[in-house]
């Protein structure tokens, strides 16, 4: 399941329980800072914390002067768990604010006690009630919204869904960060072997809708696979039926043998995905690619094929190869060939 999208069914769950929560978002990413803009943590008043902006002493910190501001929550009611309106709407005039934290030990004013170089500007805000409970639900929902591109606002105003582009002129003491409403990314790997095993694993922890195809039945890694929310028996001469052109799709072929990659990479490689990548040593990708140019493919078009497929990290097992082909998708993923 998409990471955010776990993330804000986290704070749904605090928030439909009647639990306040402050809201720490990293709004603005300097250098080497461990926060990126757009890492995010929900302090509860009475539960776990959960999400991260960074970790280390600074996160540490953060958390801590969170928590001094939700005391003041019990302190009024003497228990953290229900809060009358009146004080959440007290609570709600000290948010949101703005931290900001440089990693660089020779200076004093906003130190975060890390070293790391770079700096970070952490925002936060207050949740409760039901305009919170429905903010949040409007959030999980905007996930699946497929007409129109929704972002979400975090300003000193508040949090809002707006439709993508439609950001409002700021007063000379406002500020705004931006981030799209995305649904989550989506790999097929063809193939349902020990290695398929092992990345539709990875590739769940990183967020991502796991499909998984083979032409085999009965295979004990196929009934094994828990990680693919999709698992199709197929032809594989008719694959290009079961994944047309998608520019957001990321493709893995790590069939059975080379003989079927071949076949399917013959139906796929013409179509445009965002990464297309075929499992296998050195020696096979030669065999595959020799065979594919004598047949008139051309070299731009192979080109596009990841191949062998991940980073060169002398994987061996299948948890290895598996990381390392994760690596490379993320790379593509986030912007990197």
């Amino acid at each position: 399941m998409n990471n955010q999208h776990i993330f804000w069914a986290e704070a749904q769950k605090r928030l439909l329980a009647g639990t306040p929560i402050a809201l720490l978002c990293v709004v603005d990413s300097i250098g080497s800072s461990p926060g990126r803009a757009g890492f995010k943590m929900c302090v509860p008043a009475d539960s776990d914390l959960f999400g991260s902006i960074g970790g280390g002493i600074m996160e540490k910190k953060l958390v801590d002067l969170a928590c001094t501001h939700l005391d003041h929550v019990q302190h009024a009611t003497g228990s953290s768990a229900r809060v009358p309106v009146e004080v959440s709407e007290r609570m709600q005039e000290r948010f949101p604010f703005l931290k900001r934290q440089i990693h660089r030990a020779e200076l004093g004013q906003d130190r975060s006690g890390m070293i790391c170089s770079g700096e970070q500007t952490v925002a936060f805000f207050f949740l409760h009630g039901c305009e919170s409970i429905q903010l949040v639900a409007n959030i999980l929902a905007a996930f699946d919204e497929r007409e129109q591109p929704l972002e979400l606002e975090f300003s000193s105003k508040g949090i809002r869904i707006i439709p993508a582009g439609e950001r409002r002129a700021l007063e000379d003491d406002e500020w705004s960060y931006y981030e799209t409403l995305r649904t989550q990314p989506r790999i097929a790997i063809v193939g349902a072997g020990h290695v398929s095993l092992a990345l539709s694993r990875q590739m769940d922890q990183l967020g991502f809708h796991v499909l998984v195809f083979d032409d085999r039945q009965g295979l004990n890694t196929w009934h094994a696979n828990t990680f693919a929310q999709e698992r199709k028996l197929v032809d594989y001469n008719e694959m290009g039926q079961h994944l047309p052109p998608d520019p957001d799709l990321f493709v893995v072929l790590a069939s059975v043998g080379y003989r079927t990659d071949d076949i399917i990479l013959r139906q796929l490689i013409r179509n445009k995905y965002k990464y297309l990548g075929m499992l296998g040593s050195v020696e096979k990708v030669r065999v595959v690619f020799d065979g594919m140019r004598k047949d008139g493919f051309t070299d731009e078009e192979l080109a596009r094929v990841h191949a062998p497929i991940g980073l060169p990290i002398h994987s061996r097992t299948p948890e290895e190869i598996a990381v390392s082909i994760a690596a490379e998708v993320v790379r593509v993923k986030n912007g990197r060939a």
